[in-house]
């Protein structure tokens, strides 16, 4: 994501948490292909943090045009297991901290007054029951309703909100979860392969571009077809 909107033109602030290397070889890929990026970390579960995120990135950009609440855990557990600690950490960063981002993106361009993007990365599983994964669906499904609530109240500002639905996708925590993940999900999607992070970033692009003006609310859905089956491996 962050590469495709340093590909588009611009200047990234990569969010992490306790984990520099992983952004410093993103931003330094942007940086190698002309870009510029910095790294900022913080636990986005935290409204102070989400706040110091957005100050941080206007103080040495210069601005805000995008936001992307990216960010979010997911925690395997049958329902009747899942306990109060398992609860708060998936709730805390994926729906607590992604409402006060997007707060903390809202304030700043409000006060621009150029209007603007925020993008929410949400799940097929907010729409589709799948189970042992009650606590992230829920934020997911949130995530969703989230966008077309603020689209409502930012909209007067030029302020589009919408969601990524995103399935299946071979990427480094999928592949520790099934070493054979996209061979496992391409025998039942509809396009016959599993999804992969470029996917996802092609979506973002076309949000967050100019001729994405008049789409706002909207979950845009990034599954190769499996929301339409809902068969899982």
């Amino acid at each position: 994501m962050a590469e495709e909107l340093a590909r588009r033109g611009a200047a990234v602030a990569i969010a992490h948490h306790r984990a520099p290397e992983l952004a410093t070889a993103v931003a330094s890929r942007i940086r190698s292909a002309g870009g510029r990026a910095i790294e900022v970390d913080g636990d986005l579960s935290r409204v102070d943090d989400n706040r110091h995120l957005v100050d941080r990135t206007v103080a040495e950009l210069g601005r805000l045009d995008v936001f992307v609440a990216n960010a979010g855990l997911t925690r395997w557990a049958p329902f009747l297991d899942v306990d109060e600690d398992t609860w708060d950490a998936v709730v805390d960063l994926n729906l607590k901290g992604s409402y006060f981002g997007a707060q903390a993106a809202a304030l700043q361009l409000v006060a621009q007054g150029e209007g603007g993007r925020i993008v929410f990365s949400s799940s097929v599983t907010g729409t589709l029951a799948i189970a042992n994964a009650s606590a992230y669906a829920v934020t997911k499904a949130g995530l969703q309703h989230m966008a077309r609530v603020l689209a409502l109240e930012l909209g007067k500002h030029r302020i589009t909100v919408n969601a990524l639905a995103i399935g299946a996708t071979v990427n480094e925590r999928n592949l520790a979860d099934d070493a054979e993940y996209g061979e496992h999900w391409a025998g039942v999607l509809p396009s016959g392969r599993a999804g992969t992070p470029s996917d996802v970033a092609a979506a973002l692009g076309f949000l967050v571009s100019t001729e994405a003006a008049q789409v706002t609310g909207h979950t845009l859905t990034v599954d190769g077809g499996w929301s339409g089956i809902g068969v899982t491996p």
